[in-house]
């Protein structure tokens, strides 16, 4: 009983904290997609997607590794580890700033260039997030100081300039963003390790980076099928069209990030003392990740519609939301094969091969399908690649455990 106990309050604390940090951006979004008129609306979707996927570059693969090497560093080691996956991160955070703004810009629609680049700014540094470390060391509360509660005041002051001033002032949500991440980090990194840590020792963190490269590619290339689908279906389709897909995309960051909470909330968890219950964990973990997967599906299927319509009055039809529900499954299930079983039996180049499936099914999938279909073709590009990935996995930990090559 007690370990259950033990695993019931880190799926509580570790899944309640992020999914509030989901919820944070519904403070602004209504009034956005009211206030502001469709073009701001898909400027501030971009931004998101090109920042959150150069975030994804920027965290260097620490989001699906970091909690592992945390949790399996010796104590008095682990403020020297969070110096080093800082300072590696901050060598790829000023090009991905760079190229994140203008890319942006060129994408968003005329008029709605400098919204999209701030956006784009502010998501990106977002890859700088201690959250890596804190779910290692197994105490997420310092992120609800650090992290949530400045996001959260800064969301609702944006959300209050655009209800004030429309379409003049949604510069005003990215802005306050951007000030709030950076004092965060800051704010964090402080308590760790002195910040004059964070500027010397270079050749160390590159030679970490190096380590890291294959979680990194992880994550990038995850992050072309899924950070990168709004940008993908604004390539292909109208801006109209667009604008649909993005509100069912902010449904799926949520359950996104509830998903990933989750699988972080395990990932220490499954591999702690020394792998002495690893079996009976991952098998667990597969469960946990199953239902939740089912009730994203479910949610979606049936509820994404209507919450569209009311959260963002651009509503989608039944057929996408579907689509956007089998996704979520996967993606859920692909957690938990991925971080609880491949990456802790020391596979994370299989994990690597199988998110690379991933985006070749994706996306050209959804680049093709958004011109033919619009925001039904994107969603099904994105649960095509997501399926993939799924698929892949499993036939890799079948293949792995024929072969006996697992720890």
């Amino acid at each position: 009983m007690g370990g259950v106990r033990v695993l019931a309050r880190r799926l509580l604390s570790f899944s309640a904290i992020p999914a509030f940090s989901a919820l944070i951006p519904f403070l602004v979004l209504p009034f956005l997609a009211r206030a502001a008129g469709v073009d701001a609306w898909v400027a501030i979707g971009v931004g998101q997607s090109v920042g959150g996927f150069l975030a994804l570059v920027v965290a260097l693969g620490l989001n699906v590794q970091g909690p592992t090497l945390v949790a399996l560093a010796p104590a008095d080691e682990r403020p020297a580890l969070f110096a080093r996956g800082t300072r590696a991160r901050i060598l790829f955070l000023l090009p991905a700033l760079v190229v994140g703004a203008v890319a942006a810009w060129l994408l968003a629609p005329e008029g709605s260039g400098l919204d999209a680049a701030l956006m784009a700014i502010a998501i990106t540094l977002g890859g700088l997030t201690s959250s890596w470390y804190l779910i290692g060391l197994g105490t997420p509360i310092p992120l609800v100081g650090f992290e949530l509660l400045p996001r959260a005041i800064a969301t609702g002051l944006g959300g209050v300039a655009v209800v004030l001033g429309g379409s003049a002032l949604v510069w005003a949500y990215p802005t306050l963003l951007i000030v709030a991440i950076v004092g965060g980090v800051l704010g964090y990194a402080r308590r760790v390790v002195p910040l004059r840590q964070l500027l010397t020792g270079w050749g160390e963190s590159i030679r970490f980076a190096r380590a890291q490269l294959a979680a990194a590619g992880t994550e990038a290339v995850s992050g072309a099928y899924t950070a990168l689908a709004v940008s993908i279906v604004t390539l292909g389709a109208s801006t109209a069209q667009a604008g649909l897909y993005i509100s069912a995309d902010k449904l799926w960051r949520m359950g996104q990030t509830v998903i990933g909470a989750q699988g972080n909330a395990l990932q220490g968890w499954v591999v702690e003392d020394d792998r002495a219950h690893f079996g009976h964990r991952a098998r667990r973990a597969l469960l946990l990740h199953g239902a939740l997967g089912l009730a994203g599906f479910a949610a979606f299927a049936a509820l994404g519609p209507w919450l569209t319509q009311v959260l963002f009055q651009v509503g989608i039809d039944r057929l996408t939301a579907v689509f956007f529900g089998i996704a979520t499954f996967s993606l859920s299930m692909s957690t938990a094969t991925g971080r609880h079983v491949l990456i802790a039996w020391g596979r994370p180049k299989l994990v690597f091969a199988s998110v690379v499936i991933g985006a070749v099914v994706g996306v050209p999938t959804s680049l093709a399908l958004a011109a033919a279909f619009g925001a039904v073709g994107g969603s099904a590009g994105l649960a095509a690649a997501e399926t993939s990935v799924l698929i892949a996995q499993l036939a890799m930990i079948v293949v792995t455990r024929r072969k006996g090559a697992r720890p």
